[in-house]
Formats: structure tokens, sequence, C-alpha cells
């Protein structure tokens, strides 16, 4: 019987590439007019290929995303000949526009109907803060690739979703969007899974199919108020 269920954020709760690049605009543009030597010759593409080159420097980190986009920052105060002040200056920045986020119009009257029958929860590999979001009141806890050290689909970010609880990793549903990531990465560390396939996608031939397959989290809140008699021990709302 499902008790609780943990969302994906990025692309499950809305949508975050028009976010990342307004985030990624307003970081050049502060360091245009504050540090013009680090992007002098430089455009906004070369200075997210020089943090794909972070990535690949640092396999260990690949789980913290802003370690990534500081390291990059980095390397550029020391390249254009500034103090290490810029960095966290310019990740202040970013991450002040990464927290602009506009929500699918389902979600939060999805959340409501939701949060009247099942604890809510979420965990990411982004690096999204839930209380800048304005949505941190939703859920009962939120655990992130970079606290834990693992991305999905290793199977200690979804472990942590429990820790400490007296849930069951069999008693959470797990929603996102990504096949392999959530999905599979959830179904493989005890969870039950739903899909949210907001663009229509075909589902990978050679993965299992989730448990619940919807377009959105209103539908998700109906899906699992309507199961039929037979099945609704695995999704009874209010227990």
């Amino acid at each position: 019987m499902i008790r609780a269920i943990c969302f994906d954020l990025d692309n499950t709760l809305w949508a975050v590439e028009p976010v990342i690049r307004r985030a990624e605009q307003a970081m050049y543009d502060f360091l245009r007019e504050r540090y013009p030597r680090v992007i002098a010759g430089t455009t906004l593409e070369n200075m997210r290929a020089a943090r794909e080159r972070v990535a690949l420097e640092h396999p260990q980190m690949q789980h913290d995303f802003s370690f990534l986009r500081k390291q990059a920052l980095r390397d550029h105060a020391r390249l254009a000949g500034y103090e290490e002040a810029l960095v966290e200056e310019a990740f202040e920045v970013f991450s002040q526009a990464r927290n602009q986020i506009d929500l699918y119009d389902d979600v939060l009257p999805g959340l409501a109907l939701l949060k009247n029958g099942y604890r809510l929860a979420t965990a990411s590999n982004g690096n999204a803060d839930l209380a800048k979001v304005g949505i941190a009141h939703w859920f009962e806890r939120s655990v992130s690739a970079r606290e834990v050290g693992a991305l999905k689909p290793d199977p200690t970010i979804f472990h942590k979703v429990v820790e400490g609880t007296d849930l069951q990793l069999s008693q959470v549903l797990y929603v996102g969007d990504d096949p392999a990531l959530d999905v599979e990465g959830a179904r493989n560390a005890g969870m039950r899974t739903a899909w949210i396939n907001r663009n229509g996608a075909p589902w990978p031939a050679r993965l299992l199919p989730a448990d619940i397959a919807v377009t959105s989290v209103t539908e998700l809140a109906r899906v699992l108020d309507c199961r039929p008699p037979a099945t609704v021990d695995l999704f009874q709302c209010g227990d």
C-alpha cells in the first residue's frame, strides 16, 4: 500500500531548460558588468563548455552541480586575474535566477489533492532550493544528489528518502519524467513508480514500464483516487 509520494523536480514539476538558460544569461550579464575581463572574447556557449570540462576533470563531484559551476567560475576568475570573491557573487546571481521557477499549471492543484492522502517528498539530481522556489512547505522532506553524494539512478538517493522514517521503500511511489533515471532507478531501489509523460514521448522498449503513466500531477491524483477495488490495496488514498 502506498503511503508516500516522492517527486523528481526538473521537467516533472517545471520545465528546467528555460530556467537554466535564464540563469546562465543572468550570470553572464552580471560578469559583463562587474567582471568584464572574464567574458572578454568568451561567449556563453564557451562558458558552458568550460563547465563541462570541469565535470570531466572532477568525476568524483559530478553529483554536485553547484560545485561544478563554482569551480568553473574559479577557473574563469584565475585566468582573468580577478579575486575569488567573484565566485560567490556570480553564483548567487545564478542561484537567484535558478530558483525563479514557473511551475506547470497542474502542480499546485495536484499537490493539494495528493496532500490529503499521502506524505509528500522530493528527490532530485538538481540543485533547486524549494524554499526559494516557494513550495518547500508541501513536502515532508527533500533529498538532493548533492547532499547524498550520488546521482540518480544510484539507489542511495532513493533510500535516503525513507531513512529515519517509518516508511518502507515499497510504500513510496516515485514520480518522474525520465524513464531510466527516475522510473528504472526508483524501481531498482525498491519503490513503486509513476512516469509523468508531458510530451507524449514513447516508452523505451528496453525498459519495463512504470506502474502508472500519467501526463500531469492532477491526473496522478485522479488515478490514485479512482483505482478499482482489485488494486485498491496498492494505491489506496488516505491510508
